[in-house]
């Protein structure tokens, strides 16, 4: 199979994009705890209890697959069209995942 210029353009594009807004987010979940004493402070005091453990599986091997696929990608200059592709389907995958955790932590954190 055989893609043009376009393909490849719009690629790479959705892919930077992508991982630039997965960086944005992560940034502005974690700022809050540097700037906001008293929410570092409620982050401290702050338990969440998990039965069991192997529910943190699948999220590892998303992130983990997230940066094999960073690394791979970056690599290849954001040449190859399937590995942008699946970069970008990962870091999708992996946005609507923390966005779905922090609206379950949310009320824990910010009371």
């Amino acid at each position: 199979m055989k893609f043009t210029f376009k393909d490849l353009t719009t690629s790479k594009f959705i892919s930077k994009l992508l991982v630039r807004l997965f960086m944005l987010i992560l940034a502005a979940a974690i700022a809050p705890m540097f700037v906001d004493k008293q929410i570092a402070a409620r982050m401290e005091t702050t338990y969440v209890y998990i039965e069991n453990k192997w529910v943190f599986i699948f999220p590892l091997i998303l992130f983990l697959s997230f940066l094999t696929l960073l690394v791979l990608t970056g690599r290849a200059k954001h040449e190859k069209t399937d590995l942008n592709w699946m970069l970008s389907l990962n870091t999708l995958l992996l946005i609507i995942y923390v966005v779905m955790l922090f609206v379950r932590l949310f009320p824990v954190i910010y009371k």
